[in-house]
């Protein structure tokens, strides 16, 4: 693929359709990088991942042992494969930490109590996190399975019910349980979403206090984001 010599491109990989107004799509616009996606659940097949200066995968509602259920979960999990084999920078958010846990070789499973984040919760920075992330934050919540910590990971940031929220490999390969990229106008849409749900759908006073929580932190997990990005970004030193 020919490009500009300063220009970059990434692939943002999604598991359903129509909330493309996240910090991420934001960042990358702010920055006028290119950038292509993908939506395995809709069937459109992966391209190859070294093209691409990186890749996110965002989370979503399908659990990463849904091997057997979905081809495109093993789809997937081969992809992110060929994302470490070609050392194409990779950002995993929630299920695409999960996914990349599970290439790693770690077990992805729900809470001992099955317990659930749902919502702005804090998450504070390890000992080896403490460029990651450099105070305790609060940040977006929505999951009920977390992962184990792949070996020959760094552990990165916990909070108080999963103590694995975000862990690298090798500096370019970072995988988070939390949602940096859920602003309020992608709350908005994931809240009327869950309205639909047969199952867990969220009371007026929940949906309240998740906006409220929304625009209090906005600000501090946006310029979070967009510095996290940065430094990320700056380690794809592939040529085009």
């Amino acid at each position: 693929m020919e490009r500009q010599a300063n220009s970059k491109r990434y692939l943002l990989v999604k598991h359903s359709e129509g909330w493309n107004v996240d910090r991420c799509c934001l960042w990358m616009e702010k920055n006028s990088h290119q950038y292509d996606w993908c939506y395995p659940v809709s069937g459109q097949p992966f391209p190859s991942a070294e093209q691409y200066d990186g890749v996110i995968v965002f989370g979503g509602a399908p659990s990463a042992n849904d091997c057997k259920e979905h081809l495109w979960v093993r789809s997937e999990l081969k992809f992110i494969e060929s994302c470490l084999q070609h050392d194409t920078p990779f950002f995993g958010i929630c299920l695409g930490a999960q996914m990349l846990a599970r290439v790693l070789g770690s077990a992805v499973s729900a809470h001992p109590e099955n317990l659930a984040e749902i919502g702005f919760c804090e998450v504070y920075p390890t000992l080896a996190g403490s460029e990651f992330l450099q105070r305790p934050l609060k940040f977006m919540q929505w999951h009920r399975e977390g992962f184990e910590l792949p070996q020959g990971a760094e552990l990165l940031a916990s909070s108080d019910l999963f103590s694995n929220q975000a862990y690298s490999i090798g500096g370019n390969v970072v995988g988070v349980q939390f949602h940096p990229e859920v602003n309020l106008d992608v709350l908005r849409i994931w809240h009327e979403r869950n309205k639909t749900r047969p199952t867990g759908v969220l009371d007026d006073a929940t949906r309240a206090i998740h906006i409220a929580d929304a625009i209090k932190c906005d600000q501090h997990i946006t310029d979070w984001l967009d510095g996290f990005l940065t430094d990320w970004s700056g380690r794809a030193a592939k040529a085009a």
